[in-house]
């Protein structure tokens, strides 16, 4: 973990069993931004099922992702959290996540999408088959 002004960093390894860290770190960073509460536990949520996404979905199976990291970057301001979830995995057309126009998805697939888009202010993912994946979140609530 690294620390430069109001960014700070931390690669973890594509492990379900890091995840917990990427929590415990984005709720410190979140009470730093100054949100609220509910602000925080959306963050958490949202962190858990980006870096689980990886975990599930983004090397083909335990042996690939043995030395590969998950990459967060948090980015700290004032009522604002800006978080980067990041990987080198066999990335995805953006464009095949299901329509998540005020409906969940009928079936397991995209819920973990689904969850972010409902707790974050805004969302970006950028990917591409075989390029990893990025998915940028942003959450504003000042206590």
């Amino acid at each position: 973990m690294s620390a430069q002004g109001d960014r700070v960093t931390l690669s973890i390894p594509v492990s379900a069993k890091y995840i917990a860290a990427a929590r415990l770190l984005t709720a410190g960073l979140a009470a730093r931004a100054n949100l609220t509460v509910e602000a925080v536990e959306d963050l958490k949520i949202a962190v858990s099922e980006a870096c689980t996404n990886v975990t599930e979905h983004a090397f083909a199976d335990e042996a690939e992702a043995r030395n590969q990291t998950i990459q967060l970057t948090f980015h700290v301001g004032n009522g604002e959290l800006t978080v980067e979830v990041e990987d080198e995995g066999c990335g995805f057309d953006p464009k095949h996540l299901p329509a998540m126009e005020n409906k969940p998805p009928v079936n397991d697939t995209g819920i973990g999408v689904y969850l972010i888009r409902e707790m974050m202010d805004e969302v970006k993912i950028e990917s591409a088959p075989g390029s990893g994946t990025k998915i940028i979140m942003i959450k504003r609530c000042a206590r």
